[in-house]
């Protein structure tokens, strides 16, 4: 039997088609463009990311030797479409990471406070989620939010597209920032106090959950085959995590442009350490379970801007400098924050910062150093972590950066706990797959169908050796960032002289 896996990123979609086992069987890709506003936030086009997704679940489709059982969509999680009453695009995706709705987010600010949207929501208050665009959409485009029938986060407008069914997963709708994340359901209090119509949202239902079947007619478009079995999938991160197989102690380690581990904990996390750590309670399988996001927004951005910038080409040369990566640690201190911080700082403000570096450094000093900041700052989220009682043993790393050699080799010897990698490379359409699995009822349990459908391939152990030497550096980098707090805000505020 076999499963397909829609990865719906900011920059791209994958569809990935896995067999019962968990073996890759055909894949395809295609980017999209983004339209760049004069202001320079970034849109993205619903049509586009549609048409795109319906290429790649043809072409992977296609390459498949059977019929696919079940499809699956997982997606970044703050971004929606709003359609009309004829079910047309009438507001595209706006990226959580631009500045669109940051002064109707102040008004909003004004009617709830951190204790409040952490304790009901499980997230800190911030502009990124859903709601500052909702309502950047309500003000500042009153004739759009007029004709708005439908607000479909991106993954349940794939969902739409494809059978037709309107429903929303918990951990999506918790990405909203007016969603009940221990009752899993719409915040009937905070939808009234932001102005919002709750007849644009729709059920909140379980990832996992059977919706439907392929619309026929696309069926045909696509050369599927009818019948095909349409699952709630959900936000990226969390499906990552049931891709990397669910084992005890282990968490998924994202490493993209962001980077992310995802540890599933059995609460909430308490309401002031959200507010104030900005790590986010997401439910989870079902009510009652959750996982926490702990971030770096810029890390593999960081990498590649890093790259570009001492050689810069065409293609990033991303062998040339994994090859060359000094075998010792450094003692070169990196501050690796491109455009801000993410948990737990929740710094906008904060920079890029280097010390320690003198005239014999070469580029690939830097490039080590630069890998190893950022793996500090994972260790301090991970510290952090064990203060509530949420232990990561071992790290499961999938994305852009896992491909990494010495990143991977750094990482465990910093944290001191193995790094493991996967057989397959997209653990987000594999979680998706795992999922539609499930649905179809190949397994009972999405923990049962992770077991035999997740496999790892590698397990890199730390290195005692260097213990002692990153217990030091991690011990000032617990302090850099207040050292260096008053240079990042001079040189943001010096921006705009």
């Amino acid at each position: 039997m076999f499963f397909c896996g829609l990865d719906v990123g900011t920059s791209g979609v994958k569809a990935v088609v896995f067999d019962e086992k968990g073996s890759e069987t055909g894949g395809a890709y295609r980017a999209y463009s983004i339209q760049v506003a004069r202001d320079g936030t970034r849109l993205l086009r619903g049509q586009e990311i549609w048409d795109k997704t319906k290429e790649v679940l043809a072409q992977a489709a296609a390459k498949t030797t059977g019929k696919i059982e079940a499809v699956c969509a997982s997606s970044f999680g703050e971004a929606f479409v709003a359609l009309d009453a004829q079910d047309s695009i009438i507001c595209d995706p706006m990226l959580f990471t631009d500045r669109w709705g940051e002064k109707e987010y102040l008004e909003a600010e004004q009617k709830t406070n951190a204790e409040e949207i952490a304790r009901i929501c499980g997230l800190p208050l911030s502009p990124s989620y859903s709601l500052s665009k909702i309502l950047y959409l309500q003000k500042e485009l009153p004739g759009v939010y007029g004709k708005t029938k439908k607000i479909l986060l991106m993954q349940d407008f794939i969902t739409f597209m494809l059978c037709g069914e309107t429903a929303v997963d918990y951990a999506s709708a918790s990405r909203t920032m007016f969603f009940d994340a221990r009752e899993c359901v719409w915040s009937a209090g905070l939808m009234a106090k932001f102005g919002l119509d709750k007849r644009h949202y729709y059920t909140p239902v379980p990832i996992g959950t059977l919706l439907g079947t392929l619309r026929k007619n696309l069926a045909g478009e696509l050369g599927i085959g009818e019948n095909v079995k349409v699952v709630a999938g959900g936000h990226d991160q969390p499906v990552n995590a049931i891709g990397s197989g669910l084992q005890k102690g282990c968490a998924v380690n994202s490493m993209g442009t962001a980077e992310c581990i995802t540890p599933i904990i059995g609460a909430m996390l308490p309401a002031d350490f959200i507010a104030e750590k900005g790590i986010p309670s997401e439910p989870f399988l079902e009510k009652g379970s959750f996982s926490c996001l702990a971030y770096n927004q810029t890390s593999g951005l960081l990498v590649q801007w890093f790259l570009a910038l001492f050689a810069g080409g065409k293609e990033l040369p991303y062998d040339l400098f994994n090859s060359n990566v000094p075998p010792v640690p450094t003692k070169i201190m990196v501050q690796p924050y491109l455009m801000g911080s993410g948990t737990p700082y929740m710094d906008s403000g904060a920079r890029l910062a280097v010390t320690g570096v003198d005239y014999g450094v070469t580029k690939f000093d830097l490039y080590r150093a630069l890998l190893e900041g950022l793996c500090l700052d994972q260790r301090l989220n991970i510290s952090v972590l064990k203060e509530q009682n949420v232990f990561v043993d071992r790290l499961i790393a999938v994305g852009g950066g896992s491909k990494s050699r010495p990143w991977l080799e750094i990482k465990a010897d910093i944290l001191q706990i193995p790094v493991s990698v996967l057989l397959v490379k997209e653990a987000g359409a594999l979680g998706c797959a795992i999922l539609s699995a499930v649905a179809a009822g190949v397994y009972r349990t999405v923990e049962e169908a992770a077991r035999n459908m997740s496999h790892i391939k590698e397990t890199i152990p730390p290195n005692p050796v260097h213990a002692g030497f990153y217990r030091e550096k991690f011990d000032m980098y617990r302090e850099l960032h207040s050292h260096v707090k008053k240079e990042s805000a001079f040189a943001v505020d010096g921006a705009k002289v």
